[in-house]
């Protein structure tokens, strides 16, 4: 009878299942952060990226239009993270009525609304910053927001890669979605400064202080600059673009060229001390004797 009851207890060991079973099922911990740790999510189409207030390497000592490099200090800002698209460019015109100057139905085909808006002029732009409650940006707000405060060449960084921008290296040989060249973003997560369109700021072409060539006509033809690289460009065939190649143009609708926009950052809200007022009401002959 005792065997007997021993080998029932033993097999009821036997299949019993153990904790240890059961914890080999659960994926570590760490792993599971690593599922879920997918990094900060792609900003959507409209929405802006805050460029911090400091000092940033600007222009270059080689290139004859963007000498002399030196640092430049702009106030805080927001820019889109993208370039503003035909789907955001049509919504404009429908609701505002406007009368573009420019013919960028050309560029444009059923389906492309998430592709950045094109052939379009300088005013035209302007006209759209404004009605969306924005502005078109200086040179130095672009440029910051391509190279970051180390001063890159591109971009991602000081080497060339064909293959991480919209240029015509690419293949391509036409626009394609915003954001979709995800390796074609800044150290701030601004997207497509590389490549799909150039993009016009509001400057004009005028020297930079200390450049030795300004008596260089195209100084004085009242160009307006556009800035970043296209999918008509080729770097490395001697079309070489830069985060800080001044592009020149008249400020009519250009192929290929289209714009994002900026907007100041809000001021921080500062708000009163109470305790003086409050002080003069609990004790006013005190506050009398302190203003003596």
């Amino acid at each position: 009878m005792k065997q007997r009851l021993f080998w029932m207890f033993f097999l009821l060991l036997v299949t019993l299942p153990t904790g240890c079973s059961k914890t080999e099922e659960q994926p570590a911990a760490e792993d599971q952060q690593a599922v879920v740790d997918e990094g900060p999510a792609k900003p959507k189409v409209g929405d802006m990226i805050l460029i911090p207030a400091g000092e940033f390497i600007m222009g270059n000592d080689k290139e004859k239009y963007a000498s002399p490099q030196h640092k430049d200090d702009v106030p805080a800002y927001y820019i889109d993270a993208y370039e503003v698209t035909f789907g955001q460019w049509i919504e404009f015109v429908t609701k505002s009525g406007y009368s573009e100057e420019s013919d960028w139905r050309s560029f444009y085909t059923v389906g492309k609304e998430s592709f950045p808006v094109a052939n379009i002029t300088q005013d035209d732009a302007k006209a759209y910053a404004k009605w969306a409650g924005k502005r078109l940006p200086s040179e130095e707000e672009w440029e910051k927001a391509a190279r970051g405060t180390e001063g890159f060449l591109y971009p991602w960084g000081n080497t060339w890669d064909p293959t991480k921008s919209n240029c015509g290296e690419y293949g391509m040989r036409n626009t394609v979605e915003v954001g979709q060249m995800k390796l074609d973003k800044s150290p701030f997560g601004v997207y497509d400064m590389m490549g799909n369109v150039q993009e016009w700021t509001v400057d004009e072409l005028l020297p930079y202080k200390g450049n030795k060539n300004t008596d260089d006509i195209n100084f004085k033809r009242g160009y307006a600059v556009a800035r970043g690289s296209s999918f008509m460009f080729f770097p490395s065939k001697g079309g070489g673009m830069f985060t800080y190649t001044r592009s020149a143009y008249f400020p009519k609708a250009q192929y290929g060229l289209g714009f994002r926009c900026v907007k100041d950052a809000e001021a921080p809200k500062t708000t009163s001390n109470p305790q003086p007022k409050l002080l003069a009401m609990l004790f006013p002959k005190f506050t009398e004797l302190e203003a003596r």
